[in-house]
């Protein structure tokens, strides 16, 4: 078992066995099964106490059969299963039924990324995930799993022949000549880390209902064993053999017990925070390699990420009220390179200050030289136009509920104004700036976001109007960036601004149009 993906001394790799045909480690189908195991555990337990009377006696005989089809597939699953270094590729064969073998060129491998899950860890084996240059979505290639020091000599074989090919120091024939490879490893500096004091900060501000999450999924799989009356409140109370002294409150009382829960409820959310920040970010490091970035991290889930500096499009820089207040941040980078949740993007700063926000952004080309004061705003019929036509329908909708369901319901009238309220906070928050080669643009008011866009990096500009947007004379400006999801869009700004703002983001090509077009 390993703590950490290690970077041990030099190994040397012979030409022969980097081009052999191998297998994934056999432990791969104990971790399979397991996978397996409580999906095929409910099923049966919902047949045995919910299925047809004259199924039930042979539940056990379904779990046996059960048991060796998933045993045989997944046996038969991993030996088809292959992969071979070649000189110049990387090959993967798959398949149970029908065979398909994937050639993955080295010069196309981004960085080679492995994982380990908690029961990877205890038996030492680590996933392998390829990024490539069209894998900007997921992976291309994916070896899971491998005996660690194999992933660890997959990564360094993939990297060092990618470097020889970009060089033109390798070929095929040289490679048969030598017989032998040197795979060198060097430790590449910390540029951020987080101690577990930080760790435990950062917690606190990432309140989190995780817990409920968990147990709301466990129930959601497991309601066939319960009453019908499971959610009402009054069997809950009998259970905990409190009803008759919930009764005996008085209305003052009763409020204070619900005040008191709603407390209980925070108190939850925050060492859910902590719990899922600890699991999440335990030994986090971001190291500066010759390509990019580097970062480790993680308590029963391990990852090794690389991040290539060439594929990195934009910088977002998270905050909120409370957190800027004691000066902290959380920087995101994204790039056209996937993580191991298939997200784009990648936190390589997760709870770090305005100054080492900049240290690590130094070394992207991407600058931070502007905050709200400096930015421009939007036009104020961001938050009151949606008003005009929204807020009427809920109006309405409570009126008719109070009237013809209960009259209760016309309480929530009380909430009505914090409608107008948010959108107020949203539109202030709402700036831009465009400084030099780069576009900062800020949304959110709780969940504060700084779009940091260097314009090498705009795809598209789109220029949106609605029908009200038209007659009052404004536009939303919609950036299109590589990798990312979702536009970098700027609201509510009169059409000329928008229309010059465009031709300046999309630079000579704009400008120098003839004409008459637009």
């Amino acid at each position: 078992m390993s703590d950490a993906f290690s970077a041990d001394p030099p190994i040397v790799l012979s030409a022969t066995d980097t081009a052999s045909e191998r297998r994934l480690h056999p432990l791969t189908l104990m971790l399979n099964l397991v996978r397996q195991v409580p999906q095929a555990i409910l099923g049966l337990i919902a047949l045995r106490l919910s299925g047809p009377d004259e199924l039930r006696p042979w539940v056990g005989l379904f779990a046996l059969l059960a048991l060796l089809a998933m045993v045989g597939f997944e046996f038969y699953r991993w030996w088809r299963f292959s992969y071979r270094l070649d000189p110049e590729e990387l090959r993967i064969a798959s398949g149970v039924l029908s065979r398909n073998v994937r050639s993955i060129p080295y010069e196309r491998i981004q960085d080679v990324n492995l994982e380990q899950g908690p029961l990877a860890r205890l038996v030492g084996l680590a996933k392998v995930r390829l990024e490539t240059g069209s894998s900007g979505s997921g992976d291309e290639g994916a070896l899971d799993s491998v005996d660690l020091a194999e992933a660890e000599r997959l990564r360094d074989v993939i990297r060092l022949r990618k470097a020889q090919q970009a060089d033109g120091a390798r070929s095929g024939e040289s490679e048969a000549g030598t017989g032998a490879v040197a795979v060198p490893q060097t430790d590449a500096p910390l540029l951020f880390g987080m101690d577990m004091k930080r760790i435990l900060i950062a917690g606190f501000f990432n309140f989190s209902l995780v817990f409920f999450a968990v147990v709301g999924a466990v129930v959601n799989n497991l309601d066939f064993l319960m009453p019908d009356d499971f959610w009402n409140p009054r069997r809950l109370l009998d259970f905990l053999g409190l009803d008759d002294l919930f009764a005996a409150l008085d209305l003052a009382a009763r409020i204070a017990s619900v005040i008191a829960a709603l407390i209980g409820l925070v108190v939850v959310g925050l060492v859910g925070g902590i719990i899922r920040t600890v699991l999440r970010e335990y030994g986090f490091r971001l190291e500066r390699t010759e390509t990019g970035f580097r970062r480790r991290r993680g308590l029963l889930t391990l990852t090794d990420v690389v991040m290539p500096l060439h594929r990195i499009q934009a910088a977002v820089i998270a905050t909120g009220p409370i957190r800027r207040r004691f000066g902290w941040y959380e920087l995101k980078v994204q790039s056209l390179a996937s993580d191991s949740e298939k997200e784009s993007d990648h936190s390589i700063a997760p709870f770090a200050t305005a100054d080492e926000l900049r240290h690590v952004l130094g070394e992207t080309r991407i600058a931070w030289d502007t905050d709200y004061p400096s930015m421009r705003g939007v036009d104020p019929a961001m938050w009151w136009v949606p008003l005009v036509f929204a807020l009427p329908v809920p109006i309405l909708g409570l009126g008719i509920s109070a009237y013809f369901a209960s009259p209760w319901i016309a309480l929530a009238y009380l909430a009505l104004p914090l409608v107008p309220l948010f959108s107020w906070l949203y539109w202030r928050a709402h700036r831009y700036a465009l400084l030099g080669d780069q576009l900062y643009v800020r949304t959110g008011f709780w969940n504060q976001t700084l779009t940091l866009l260097p314009l090498r990096r705009v795809q598209s500009v789109d220029i949106k109007q609605s029908f009200v947007s038209r007659f009052i004379g404004l536009a939303d400006v919609a950036i299109g960036v590589a990798g990312r999801s979702g536009a970098v869009t700027i609201q509510a700004i009169p059409l000329g601004d928008a229309i010059a703002l465009r031709e300046e983001l999309l630079g000579p090509a704009v400008r120098n149009r003839p004409s008459g077009t637009s």
